[in-house]
């Protein structure tokens, strides 16, 4: 027989798995199916109520175990005896569907997996063979916002639906469109692997939230040659480089000399530092072969002074420079010096509006007022659509694999907004035909020459 031990409000029965009742002559399986039974608690002093009693398994340590539950149904004066035992039918069902851990797993399948698993192994497998920057912003999406609104739940029940109510959150909090873009592509490229590996079928679907494009702020043509004129040696060619070659700021630190030659005036793009990790440019179009002027190979000549090997711009230990430490030490403290304001609190302030102070900015709009290292390379752009350089040579001095990342970087200098009103006031505001007193000017239509109407009745008519 089955041994039952007495524990608290339920009953623990011994592992039944190879128990066999005997009926008369036959031997036969226990009964897996169970219906449960009501019964009538009465109390003094609380009102009578309908309970229910059935066997669960559980798992443990020690394997499967066969527990007696006892629940509360209902009290007896809303229940009858018929609707206690359909109460209790639904604890029944779920004690009658039972299934062993293994083989509830193979059920399932890995769509049961939770996410926060399934991002961890994505990161061990995938996250690895991105490039440092890519991998680091990556994962601080996967760990600041991801996991934080997906961790807890299975893979297969993240869908179109929870992903645009998360997108949509995010610009409640000011996040920037740019960085909900990021963030959507981060997890975007995890889904494509959670399909490949079988864990969800189908794809996700979402509306990106539209946000306010800001206008970045950008070196004018005068500021650009008050900061060539006022630098000196490394710092000048550093800056010359900058908005002559539209190079990245971590493009510029990885130079070394074998990169550059100063006799066919050119230097070849084919590494990229970030955060004193040496890797390949940003794509694979930053991989490039760059013509530079002249008078940049004159000043580049008189600061190698015959140097022939190590970083074009190096330290003393011969370590290649910081774009941080060049930004903060040198940069700022140059524009602070000239005048030059690294914030144009003018223009930050149209961007946040009338119903934000300055101080509310976020991030990523004070970034749009600012002006810095990559500021240079905007310059660059612009000062290319300037001078009629075709699209295709500024696409490909930019590294940009299309023109439409290369029109991001383009901008207007206000000299050519002039030019440009002065150029079209002349085209329409000059050469105009004379207008007498009594002489008038007009078109006939067609329909007034078909219908044979005269030429003066037609002017008249015209010029009321």
């Amino acid at each position: 027989m089955t041994t039952v031990t007495q524990q608290g409000n339920g009953a623990i029965v011994s592992p039944a798995q190879n128990q066999r009742a005997t009926e008369g002559a036959w031997s036969v399986a226990r009964r897996r199916w169970q219906e449960g039974t009501v019964y009538l608690r009465k109390n003094k002093r609380l009102p009578d109520s309908w309970w229910g009693r059935y066997v669960e398994t559980v798992e443990t340590e020690a394997g499967q175990l066969r527990v007696q539950r006892n629940v509360r149904l209902g009290d007896a004066r809303h229940f009858t005896k018929p609707l206690a035992k359909r109460a209790l039918r639904e604890y029944v069902d779920k004690a009658n569907n039972y299934q062993p851990l293994a083989v509830e797993s193979q059920t399932m399948g890995k769509a049961a997996t939770p996410f926060a698993v399934f991002a961890e192994r994505w990161r061990q497998e995938v996250l690895v063979h991105k490039k440092a920057s890519t991998g680091a912003t990556m994962k601080g999406h996967i760990n600041n916002l991801l996991i934080p609104a997906f961790g807890k739940l299975a893979v297969g029940d993240v869908d179109s639906e929870r992903v645009q109510a998360f997108l949509n959150r995010l610009m409640e909090k000011k996040v920037s469109a740019k960085t909900v873009k990021n963030v959507w592509t981060t997890l975007r490229v995890m889904w494509n692997s959670a399909v490949a590996w079988k864990y969800v079928t189908g794809e996700l679907r979402v509306e990106l939230p539209r946000g306010r494009k800001h206008r970045q702020r950008c070196y004018t043509v005068e500021e650009v040659k008050c900061i060539l004129a006022h630098s000196e040696g490394a710092d000048r060619v550093f800056y010359w480089l900058a908005v002559e070659a539209g190079l990245r700021a971590g493009e510029l630190i990885a130079l070394r000399l074998s990169d550059v030659d100063v006799k066919a005036l050119s230097l070849e793009v084919s590494k990229a530092i970030w955060r004193k990790s040496e890797d390949d440019p940003k794509t694979d179009a930053g991989r490039r072969i760059i013509c530079i002027s002249s008078r940049l190979g004159d000043q580049l000549k008189a600061y190698l002074d015959g140097r022939a090997e190590g970083f074009l711009f190096q330290t003393a230990t011969g370590k290649p420079w910081d774009a941080s430490n060049v930004l903060e030490r040198k940069l700022n403290a140059l524009l602070s010096r000239l005048g030059i304001p690294k914030v144009d609190i003018r223009l930050l302030a149209k961007i946040v509006g009338k119903d934000r102070t300055i101080e509310q900015a976020t991030r990523s709009e004070k970034r749009a007022a600012s002006v810095g290292l990559h500021s240079f390379r905007h310059a660059n752009a612009t000062a290319m659509d300037s001078l009629c350089i075709p699209q295709q040579v500024r696409k490909q001095r930019l590294g940009h694999s299309g023109n439409s990342v290369t029109e991001i970087y383009t901008h207007t200098f206000t000299k050519d907004e002039r030019d440009a009103a002065e150029k079209l006031g002349e085209f329409f505001g000059t050469g105009w035909p004379e207008v007498g007193e009594k002489k008038l000017i007009s078109f006939p239509n067609l329909s007034q020459k078909e219908e044979g109407l005269p030429i003066g009745g037609s002017e008249a008519l015209v010029n009321q």
